[in-house]
């Protein structure tokens, strides 16, 4: 196992999740570590939302086939209010309230308008690229939700602990990048063997990372 020294400004929380790419002839690598922050008095729940992804440097990161998610209109509010998908994969939109709902975001270049619908209705989304899109209802203004869109399937939401995992990647050069939303990205270009697990420690906010 190898371990990369933690750099730059950002941070992050824990838990993993990714798809492979099928059929890679070597066996799949994983990175690993902990994200914090390096703000006094500050703790990683405080950044907000966290995303751990990685972006291919010398080809495409793999985008393996997904399932989506689902993003429920209840009781005045999106449930969840904070989702994460791969680029090209569905989002599902019901409306489980009596009373008419509306999905909109000014979020360039994935901004939309899935307009009004009723009671028991659902409308879907696919975002072609990658960044954090800002929902809302047009006729509820409290209603508000975000959605953050990876590039590949790499990715993972860390725990509260700041622990995260990412696993099954293909052996290659990537941009393992974190976000958070009241912070500014972190990002790191490293290397990963085949059935390497390489552990990479973040620290968002640091000075001269």
């Amino acid at each position: 196992m190898r371990r990369f020294a933690p750099t730059g400004l950002l941070a992050a929380i824990s838990l993993g999740s990714c798809l492979a790419a099928a059929g890679s002839a070597e066996p799949a690598a994983s990175v690993h570590g902990s994200v914090s922050v390096a703000i006094t008095g500050v703790q990683l729940k405080d950044a907000g939302p966290t995303v751990v992804y990685l972006e291919g440097v010398a080809a495409p990161a793999p985008k393996a086939p997904v399932g989506g998610a689902e993003i429920r209109q209840r009781l005045a509010r999106f449930e969840p209010g904070f989702t994460v998908v791969p680029v090209g994969a569905p989002v599902r939109m019901p409306n489980d309230d009596t009373i008419f709902h509306n999905v909109f975001s000014y979020s360039r270049p994935n901004d939309f308008d899935l307009g009004l619908y009723r009671a028991g209705e659902a409308r879907t989304i696919r975002f072609e690229q990658p960044g954090l899109v800002r929902i809302y209802c047009s006729i509820h203004e409290r209603m508000n939700g975000l959605i953050f869109v990876t590039p590949s399937s790499l990715f993972t939401v860390p725990r509260a602990s700041g622990a995260y995992r990412i696993a099954g990647v293909p052996p290659g050069r990537y941009r393992l990048d974190v976000w958070s939303e009241r912070l500014p990205v972190w990002s790191r270009e490293i290397e990963l063997r085949a059935d390497e697990d390489a552990e990479v420690d973040v620290q968002l906010g640091a000075l001269g990372g």
